[in-house]
């Protein structure tokens, strides 16, 4: 049985950490040539290295990207068509936290700065791989990662929820516009994954999560990679502007999940009031203000 990307050009943004390292990995390993993109280059550079361990080095190109920049974006699309003549797959995945706190503490340009690298990072995306997808005789898939916290309100900062809800509907909008091209256009929505991000918010996850869901554990990127790989390949040639939620059942009762959320907040917050922005594994310092009446 043949690899399940074999022949396949994909980019990857947030290859750095996380999900999208364990993506990258499983991509090279189903076949795929892969641009890993990401604006850390010292975790990008942790990657790469594992890639070459597992001798993939041939199959990877790595690329500085700071996907808030369209021409950074731009440059990554021309990078796989230089590099490996065409684009199959797009995996729309850096993030960050963003701006958190009271909504009437949070700062407009940190809003701003979230939207940016939230939302409208995977706008540019769709739109700069979609021009030369369209030359593919037999399609291509464009993946979007959304979050549980854009399903409803309460499970996640106010920026983030809103950003993520939006990519979803955004996935939706641009599957109709694409679909007479054969590009798929679908997202997903992870639940609680052990990340950076995840874990930059609250250290005992493991125990906060009994009780909420019904597979009574955190979630792996690598069970993320294999829902991504799954909406890359072939297999999933009939589906499109669905949102695939990987969350080992927490949106089945949402109140949990809102009740979960509040009380990992206050746990760490306490009685203090502060805003400001999670960077997330960028490698850019976050910012944190206590907020004083």
């Amino acid at each position: 049985m043949g690899k399940r990307l074999s022949n396949k050009v994909a980019i990857i943004t947030g290859a750095g950490s996380g999900i999208g390292r364990e993506t990258s990995l499983l991509f090279l390993e189903e076949g795929a040539q892969v641009i890993l993109a990401d604006i850390n280059a010292t975790t990008l550079e942790e990657t790469m290295n594992l890639v070459s361990q597992k001798g993939f080095k041939d199959n990877a190109v790595s690329v500085i990207a700071d996907v808030s920049k369209e021409d950074a974006i731009e440059a990554m699309v021309k990078t796989a068509m230089d590099e490996f003549g065409h684009l199959d797959i797009l995996f729309n995945n850096a993030g960050l936290g963003g701006a958190f706190g009271s909504i009437s503490d949070i700062d407009g340009d940190e809003w701003d700065q979230s939207m940016v690298i939230l939302l409208k990072s995977v706008f540019m995306g769709i739109k700069h791989a979609s021009k030369v997808m369209k030359t593919n005789p037999n399609g291509a898939s464009i993946i979007n990662t959304a979050s549980i916290a854009g399903m409803s309100g309460g499970g996640g900062p106010q920026a983030y929820s809103a950003a993520k809800a939006a990519v979803i509907n955004l996935s939706q909008t641009t599957a109709l516009e694409l679909g007479e091209f054969k590009i798929r256009v679908n997202s997903i929505s992870p639940g609680a994954i052990n990340t950076p991000l995840l874990n930059a918010l609250s250290e005992d996850w493991d125990d906060r999560i009994k009780g909420l869901q019904p597979i009574e554990e955190l979630g792996q990127p690598l069970d993320i990679a294999y829902a991504a790989l799954f909406l890359a390949s072939n297999e999933s040639r009939f589906v499109t502007g669905h949102n695939l939620c990987v969350d080992g059942g927490l949106t089945v009762d949402r109140t949990g999940l809102i009740k979960g959320m509040r009380e990992a907040a206050a746990a760490e917050l306490g009685d203090t009031r502060i805003s400001g922005m999670s960077m997330g594994s960028t490698g850019i310092e976050e910012t944190l203000r206590e907020i004083e009446d």
